[in-house]
Order: structure tokens, then C-alpha cells, then sequence
């Protein structure tokens, strides 16, 4: 009965927003619209008085139509004296009514905490508050549920452990707490108070979902590994620029060093530990390492990687992370990264030499716009040191960058992102030589993505990123009249299937392709490369935005590394050799 009464009703809501969708201007428009309301307002008349007849009258959406399903549940009991119903009248239910009725106030009252509707809980709270004996217990209970679903988890958190105070001895008080500390990932006190609901003797459907909390708890604060590896084909391992000639001192040098081709193996790793302080206060340590090695390959001249540990203070509750993490990162080449008079070439090298190293703080902050958005921002400095004496007086200084980016849910299936990326190089020496330190430079970098999960294909997932830079340095470009000006360009693809996957581990097709252009011509350059990688996955939109997130980072640092490694100078060093070079006088 109630249900067709719920369908009347709703057909009278629909009724009062659908005529604008079709007709948009006119008088036709007026007419339909009174006609759908006439419609719908005989609609519920009939089917209250049919099929309801002797019920209240439905006065208020929401809670009179709850207080009704009650009254006909038979908790309405008899009417009290006076009452026109009682002489085949129609009843209002209203707040006078609900009053003159506490046993049927407080039932339809804790029916709505089960539903979490907050509309209804709100006013039946008041009403319930102006009952001289009212459950302060319950009437707690529901102020505080009222701020968890109004967006305010720590007023939520504060009320709950009130009550717990005053009453300890309450199962469903304790358990209450527990899963709000949980929401506003206040990890200790909630596994504790888990901890505590488990010994109690309660229902197994209770204990279970206890259980349930309690391993997600500790999933939270525990290790989290993951990484990859795979064949990775680069058709530019060397960063080889196209053939380019300089003209000057009235003769041509013309280059001869083309792009090497290389197959290796691509790998990155990565592992976390979140260790709860107190309440939202986390100590955080988090490492990742990525690189290339073309070892079977005997290239491994070319081979390079690039390292970050943190460990840090992170404040997390159910809307935002603030951090404060210290770090210490090393940039690791191949010999080719090197003078020969320091690291003699070396074809066939495991691990690759320690080229540069720093050390550094990073200030991030990470806020959910709402379930499906979530803003970050980021900001680190950090001061870079390198082995070698020469590369050291140009390069060695302090390297600043600011990151936001914004990640979006759409629909259950798709995630699209996009940010902006400022870094500057401030080198330790102002000028080299008599001249103003060319290794000085300053870059802006836009990226936008798209993750994409397709439905009915049993599992196929698919990411497209993009990004575009431009890197202006200081000072005059070598063997140029005029500052260096590049623009970059970055794209990667990638491809998978659930039903590949064995035991989180999921086989990934990656493809990336960069390509930089530049007003000095050894500058330019171009990389494609193909790999199949095994990575493991994500539980959850927000840690796959945060992977992306430090994907699309650590990419950029190892471009930017390898990019401080090849400087202007080194660049021509390397890629025009005076012996096989065409000397035209």
C-alpha cells in the first residue's frame, strides 16, 4: 500500500521539473505543467484514500510519509481524545502529533539513524529533544551522525567520544566511535576501539564486520609495495640530437653522432609506511627508485636512474593530507654520462655510477573537493651536489618546484586529470668563467590525462598522459649568440586487463614517446620507446591519482637529471668528435 502511495508521490515530483526538458517556451508549456500537477495531485488522493484509508493525512514529504508507514506498522495506537479521527475524520501529522506519541517518535527517530537520512533525523531530533523523559543517549547519537553526514567528521568524532564517556558500557556507543575515527582516519584510536568491540559478546553479522574494519585498519599502517619491470626498446638511448653543423671562425664542424638503438629492461619500485602517532598525526616513510639498464643488451654506457626516499610528518583526516617530508634523492648514469677521464666507457655494467646526489624538503598538500575531485598541491627545494669537479662548479646549486594538480571521477569508469608544474634552477656559482652560468634555467609544464576503465570488455584498462614545457635558461648558449629556449614534448600510453593479473600483479603495454626542440641545435632531441611492464595495482581512485601523480614526478625529475647531466657544453662534447668530424675552411 505504501509503496503505490511512494509512487503517486513521486509521479507528483516528476511532474514538477520534467515539462521544462520538453517543452521549453509557450503557452503549451503552462497548461501541461498545471495539468501534470492536477494529475498527480488526484493521483495521491486516490491511492491515500483508497488504499489508506483511517491513516494521517500527508502534510510533509519526508516525515510524514516515514510516520506514516508507522502508524499503519500499528505503532500509532489508539488516538487521543478529541481527535477527529476517531469520528472517520482525516489526521494531520505534524510535530503536535508525533509529540502526543513518544513511543512512536523514538522508533521512527532510530529507523532514520539506521537510514542516515539527514533531512529526517534533523527535525525528528528536535522534536525529539522537547520530550520531558527524551534518551539523551539517542539524542546524542543523532547530532553526531547529523555532522558526519553534513561534512564535519571531527565535530562527529568529538560528540561520539562524549557519549562514550558518560556511557562506556554502550556497545552501540563504542562501536559508533570506532567507525567514525575510522572515517576521519584517526587510524590508532579506531583500531583500539575495534580492538575493544571484538571481545564483546555480540552478534556474529557484528563481529564479522568488525573483522572487516579492523584488517582494513591494519592494511592502512602497514607496507605497500609495488613495482615493475620490462622489456623496453629506446630508439634514442644515447639522447642523441639530429645531424646539426655550427659555423665559426670561418669553419664548419659538422656532427656525426646519431641515436643509438637499445633494448633493456625499464623497472621502477616503490614502497610505504604509514605509522599512526596520535589521532590524524602519521609518520610517513615512502621510496621509489626507476630506471633502465641495457646490461644484456651491452649498452649499458646508456643506463640510467633515478631514486627519492621520504620520511616525514603527515597529517591525514577524511578531507585533506597535509605534509612535511624531508628527502634524499641520487641520480645514477651509465659511463656515457661521465668524462672519459673519470669513468672510462663500460659497456657491460650492472649497477650504474652515483652521478649526483641532494637532499631536500618537500611541503605537499592534498584536498578532497569532494568524492569524486581532489585538488594537491606541492611544494620542494632541495640542494643538488655532483661527483665530478667540473660538472660540479656549473650544475651544483638549488633546485626549486611547485606542482598542483587536479583529478576528477567521472562516472564509476573514468578519471581525468591535469596540472601545472613550475621548476627553476638557481646554480651555487652565478657566473663560470668570466660569463653568466648557463646552467641556470626556468621551465613551466602543463600536463592534462585521461584513465579510462571500459566496461564489457571483462576488464580492459587504458591511461593516455600529455604534457608540454618550456625551458628558457640564463646567460648565452655555447657555442651560440643567444640564451638556450626549448619546448618539450611528452606522451604516454598505456594498456591492460584485469583478467591478466596474478595476485595484484598486472602486465602493463606502455608506450612514450618525448621530444624536445631548441634554438641551438645540439639541444634537440627526440625518444620513442615500447615496454611491457608488470606493475601492481590500486584499491582505490584517489591512491591510482596519487600513483599518476608520482608518475608524471618522477618522469619529470628523471628528465630533468638526465637534462642537468647533458649540459650545453657536455652535450657538444659528446656529440662532435674532432677526429671523424667534416672540417670544411
Amino acid at each position: 500500500m505504501m509503496r503505490r502511495v511512494r509512487r503517486a508521490w513521486g509521479l507528483r515530483r516528476f511532474c514538477r521539473r520534467r515539462p521544462a526538458v520538453f517543452f521549453k517556451e509557450g503557452k503549451l508549456k503552462d497548461s501541461v505543467y498545471r495539468v501534470c500537477r492536477l494529475c498527480a495531485a488526484l493521483c495521491v488522493w486516490g491511492a491515500v484514500g483508497a488504499y489508506a484509508a483511517g491513516l494521517p493525512d500527508v502534510r510533509d514529504d519526508a516525515a510524514a510519509l516515514r510516520a506514516q508507514r508507522a502508524a499503519a506498522e500499528g505503532w500509532a495506537g489508539m488516538p487521543p481524545e478529541g481527535d477527529s479521527a476517531a469520528n472517520g475524520g482525516s489526521r494531520v501529522i505534524d510535530g503536535d502529533f508525533l509529540l502526543s506519541r513518544p513511543q512512536l517518535l523514538e522508533h521512527v527517530l532510530r529507523d532514520a539513524l539506521n537510514g542516515n537520512q539527514a533531512d529526517l533525523i534533523a527535525s525528528l531530533a528536535d522534536l525529539y529533544a522537547k520530550l520531558p523523559d527524551y534518551d539523551a543517549v539517542l539524542y546524542g547519537r543523532a547530532r553526531a551522525l547529523l555532522a558526519k553526514l553534513a561534512g564535519r567528521p571531527a565535530e562527529a568524532v568529538a560528540r561520539h567520544r562524549a557519549l562514550h564517556r558518560d556511557n562506556a558500557a554502550d556497545e552501540r556507543v563504542l562501536l559508533d566511535l570506532a567507525a567514525a575515527e575510522f572515517d576521519d582516519f584517526r587510524l590508532k584510536s579506531a583500531g583500539l576501539h575495534f580492538a575493544e568491540a571484538a571481545k564483546l559478546d555480540l552478534p556474529a553479522p557484528v563481529l564479522e564486520n568488525v573483522g572487516r574494519f579492523r584488517k582494513k585498519t591494519e592494511g592502512l599502517t602497514g607496507w605497500h609495495f609495488s613495482g615493475g619491470i620490462s622489456p623496453s626498446v629506446n630508439k634514442n638511448a644515447n639522447n642523441a640530437a639530429p645531424q646539426y653543423c655550427l659555423q665559426g671562425g670561418g669553419s664548419r664542424i659538422c656532427s656525426v653522432t646519431g641515436p643509438v638503438r637499445a633494448a633493456g629492461l625499464d623497472y621502477e619500485a616503490g614502497a610505504e609506511k604509514l605509522t599512526a602517532l596520535a589521532d590524524n598525526h602519521y609518520l610517513l616513510f615512502r621510496a621509489n627508485v626507476g630506471g633502465t639498464s641495457y646490461y644484456f643488451s651491452r649498452k649499458s654506457a646508456y643506463d640510467d636512474a633515478f631514486g627519492r626516499a621520504y620520511l616525514g610528518w603527515q597529517y591525514k583526516n577524511a578531507r585533506q593530507t597535509v605534509g612535511v617530508l624531508p628527502f634524499y634523492q641520487a641520480q645514477l648514469s651509465g659511463s656515457d654520462g661521465f668524462d672519459a677521464k673519470t669513468k672510462p666507457p663500460a659497456d657491460r655494467r650492472l649497477a650504474p655510477y652515483m652521478l649526483a646526489h641532494g637532499a631536500g624538503v618537500q611541503l605537499a598538500h592534498s584536498y578532497r573537493l569532494s568524492r569524486r575531485s581532489q585538488l594537491s598541491v606541492s611544494l620542494e627545494r632541495y640542494r643538488q651536489r655532483y661527483r665530478e669537479q667540473g660538472r660540479a662548479e656549473r650544475n651544483d646549486g638549488w633546485q626549486d618546484g611547485l606542482y598542483v594538480s587536479l583529478a576528477r571521477r567521472l562516472g564509476g569508469s573514468a578519471t581525468v586529470f591535469g596540472g601545472w608544474q613550475f621548476a627553476r634552477f638557481v646554480p651555487k656559482r652565478e657566473t663560470v668563467g668570466g660569463a653568466v652560468n648557463n646552467a641556470a634555467y626556468r621551465r613551466n609544464a602543463v600536463h592534462i590525462g585521461w584513465a579510462q576503465e571500459w566496461g564489457g570488455t571483462g576488464g580492459l584498462n587504458s591511461r593516455i598522459a600529455a604534457s608540454y614545457a618550456h625551458r628558457n635558461y640564463k646567460g648565452i648558449a655555447a657555442f651560440s649568440t643567444e640564451a638556450q629556449r626549448n619546448r618539450e614534448w611528452n606522451v604516454s600510453l598505456a594498456l591492460s586487463h584485469d583478467k591478466l593479473s596474478y595476485k595484484g600483479i598486472v602486465p602493463t603495454l606502455n608506450y612514450r614517446f618525448g621530444k624536445t626542440e631548441s634554438n641551438v641545435p645540439y639541444a634537440n632531441a627526440a625518444t620513442a620507446r615500447c615496454l611491457c611492464r608488470r606493475i601492481g595495482g590500486f584499491e582505490w581512485w584517489d591512491n591510482a591519482v596519487r600513483t599518476l601523480r608520482q608518475q608524471v614526478r618522477t618522469a619529470f625529475l628523471r628528465v630533468q637529471a638526465r637534462t642537468a647531466a647533458n649540459t650545453p657544453r657536455k652535450a657538444l662534447e659528446r656529440r662532435i668528435s674532432s677526429a671523424p668530424c667534416s672540417v670544411f675552411v
